[in-house]
């Protein structure tokens, strides 16, 4: 086995040496011809531009609401975990942007197209956009003309930071207008809640039940003392004076006086004064003056909180300054990218030797063939004419 290996290569060998001039005149030609076609191709340039979203939309991340709102607004659908560098590298592809460039760039006449969609095309295959692992958007475009190349990368930054200022002005005035709304019904609710307090202070005289309490149980104390007092000291007069003796009938009445004021301390009865707060009833005005204090207060902290995200929004609405860091401006490039003028040559050359020596080894067989075994050639030869016909047929 191993004689027939080494008496196939040394007749391999001998074949590709017998047709050497063939095999170095077929190389030639082939090189000498992409040498030719690689000089002729056109350079391409390209360009590079590189960003990074601004610190707030990359600690919002796409679950904040700017992201949501923007890919929404350009009808994209992006994973949930996707970054705000994504959500950039996504508005880049958008038919928006190309539109945008394109005319901005008169793109139509320099390409001479007749259709926005054939432009959105070009761009599509001659733009390379990426996101490294460290968030950066990279962006490369590529074209015969340097200058355009870099116009173009500079372009779409230029687009992207309009859209996304446009976006996030949007997504502020929409803000707004549901903040005002809120604003404004809570403001409603917040004056519906005082009036209730009002009313309930007004109608029971409590302005301030802990402060009238202590001081009802004061007067309610010194009252009672004042009455056991009287009624000790009538007791005392009956001993040596008359029922009807006028020192004993005034002690009477003082009794009966501070008798009456304190059943009306106690039930809340007689004048309509501060201190004229029934006592038994105490316990459930307090808690009802609770929850009434408790609800203004809820709704005075949901009033303020409103207001100053209102006042936030309407300085976000308002603000029109850049939203994306450029890290690199594109430049118009010194070197070409493509053609690869050398790996072509190179391609060309080892290519068409491959090809060289498949002919002459063909031949060889062919001819061998032609010798050795008549009729499997003639079956060959009857086989590439009914080939040949039927392509001429079709």
């Amino acid at each position: 086995m191993d004689d027939a290996r080494k008496f196939n290569l040394w007749t391999m060998l001998l074949v590709i040496a017998r047709r050497k001039v063939f095999i170095i005149s077929l190389v030639a030609v082939c090189t000498v011809a992409a040498v030719v076609v690689a000089l002729m191709l056109p350079k391409w340039y390209r360009a590079k531009t590189s960003m990074l979203p601004s610190q707030h939309d990359q600690l919002t991340g796409l679950t904040g609401n700017f992201a949501q709102y923007a890919m929404s607004s350009a009808g994209f659908d992006l994973p949930m975990m996707a970054t705000a560098s994504d959500v950039y590298a996504t508005m880049l592809k958008s038919e928006t942007i190309s539109r945008a460039v394109t005319d901005r760039l008169n793109l139509k006449e320099y390409l001479k197209l007749d259709s926005y969609q054939k432009c959105h095309n070009y761009l599509r295959e001659n733009v390379d956009i990426k996101v490294t692992p460290e968030g950066i958007v990279e962006l490369y475009c590529l074209d015969k003309d340097p200058q355009m190349a870099a116009d173009m990368a500079n372009e779409y930054v230029r687009q992207l930071d309009l859209l996304n200022r446009n976006v996030k002005a949007a997504k502020a005035k929409s803000d707004r207008e549901f903040v005002f709304n809120r604003l404004d019904s809570t403001k409603t609710i917040l004056e519906q809640a005082r009036d209730r307090l009002l009313d309930f202070q007004m109608t029971h005289k409590a302005v301030d039940l802990v402060s009238q309490k202590n001081l009802a149980i004061t007067a309610a104390t010194e009252l009672k003392t004042q009455l056991a007092l009287a009624r000790v000291e009538r007791d005392v007069k009956k001993k040596s004076l008359s029922a009807t003796h006028p020192t004993v009938v005034s002690l009477d009445e003082r009794i009966s006086q501070l008798e009456n004021q304190i059943t009306s301390l106690e039930t809340g009865t007689g004048d309509d004064t501060y201190l004229n707060l029934p006592l038994s009833e105490i316990p459930a005005l307090t808690i009802k003056l609770a929850q009434l204090e408790a609800d203004v207060k809820l709704q005075e902290e949901v009033y303020s909180l409103l207001t100053e995200l209102y006042e936030e929004a309407r300085i976000k609405e308002q603000k029109d300054t850049p939203t994306i860091a450029v890290l690199e401006t594109a430049y118009p490039p010194d070197l070409k990218y493509k053609p690869k003028r050398s790996i072509i040559v190179a391609g060309a050359l080892f290519g068409s030797l491959c090809l060289a020596i498949f002919i002459a080894l063909f031949a060889d067989y062919l001819e061998n063939l032609r010798r050795t075994s008549p009729t499997d050639f003639d079956i060959m030869r009857q086989a590439r004419d009914e080939l040949s016909k039927k392509r001429y047929t079709d």
